[in-house]
């Protein structure tokens, strides 16, 4: 079980992350809001609401910054360097159970089992061919004790591979394909579009999120509470316009993939050709609580977690 961790240690463990920071413009009456998005088709959703003009149309403004990680993003929205963040299910429980002033309010990007854009992969050439000779090797994800981790770690027991001596390191979403490659890495969890762009380089080894349950949230929108409280009326517009963007970008492939091939720097034409994310046009606590369940039964939340308690409704 994980120890317990004092309000304020919890606080220094996220600050300690690095984060990117930006300064309000001055005098601005009513500065852009500071959003947070990561290099990946699943955390793409930001980028959409401020790219696509759904938010100018709303009446409000926003900037993207860029982050490796959910983690990253906590950090910064604690240090108030970063008004809104997406992070999956794991990582805000964590913090909330550490007292931490956190909260979702809008979901986000959705994991459907008949079109998964996260897999288990490994190298084209690797020799492994079943899951307990991944034991004692190094398996990349994009943050250790998340959703990646926990579920690579139950498929890999449930085919067979003893969860005991299974070795996670975190490795960025871009560099995942190039470390299996190289052999620095023998298996790693992929998201899009890098598996498609990827082609014959790697091989498909397994649906690790279908452990998790056939479909939930990989990420959700969050913030701290008390600027979410002090915000009331532009979140009830901002999250009105998350859910436009949802059912625009859900729809129209075609018009969204001039914006993601910019913001994850590939060829317009590769993003054609992905299988594209789910994007989630409400929040239910139903498609977040088959996270927390597995994540207590591995030890990485101290005490059983309802979902609701980790949601503040903004109207």
């Amino acid at each position: 079980m994980m120890p317990r961790c004092s309000r304020a240690r919890a606080i220094a463990l996220f600050a300690a992350v690095p984060v990117v920071a930006r300064a309000r413009a001055a005098g601005a009456q009513t500065p852009p809001l500071r959003i947070g998005a990561s290099p990946t088709e699943v955390a793409s959703e930001p980028v959409y609401v401020v790219e696509g003009g759904a938010l100018t149309r709303a009446g409000l403004s926003g900037q993207i910054l860029p982050f490796t990680s959910g983690g990253q993003m906590i950090a910064a929205v604690l240090g108030d360097a970063l008004d809104i963040g997406i992070s999956d299910t794991l990582q805000i429980a964590n913090a909330v159970t550490r007292n931490l002033p956190l909260a979702f309010f809008a979901g986000g990007s959705l994991y459907r089992s008949e079109t998964p854009s996260t897999l288990l992969c490994v190298a084209r050439n690797s020799t492994i061919r079943n899951a307990k000779e991944l034991e004692g090797q190094a398996i990349g994800v994009n943050g250790l004790k998340t959703m990646a981790e926990i579920s690579a770690r139950e498929w890999l027991r449930q085919q067979g591979a003893d969860p005991a001596l299974l070795h996670f390191v975190e490795i960025p979403p871009p560099l995942a394909v190039p470390a299996l490659e190289r052999a620095t890495i023998a298996a790693a969890i992929v998201g899009e579009p890098f598996v498609t762009a990827a082609g014959d380089r790697i091989r498909r080894f397994g649906k690790p999120y279908d452990t998790i349950a056939k479909s939930f949230y990989i990420l959700s929108w969050f913030a701290k509470r008390d600027w979410l409280a002090q915000n009331a009326a532009a979140m009830r517009t901002f999250v009105q316009t998350v859910y436009a963007t949802a059912r625009w970008a859900n729809a129209r492939h075609d018009e969204t993939a001039p914006i993601l091939a910019k913001w994850l720097k590939i060829d317009v034409d590769a993003v054609r050709t992905t299988p594209r994310a789910t994007f989630a046009t409400s929040l239910d606590p139903r498609l977040m609580q088959p996270v927390l369940d597995i994540a207590f039964r591995y030890e990485l939340i101290e005490k059983p977690v309802d979902a609701t308690t980790l949601i503040a409704r903004t109207g």
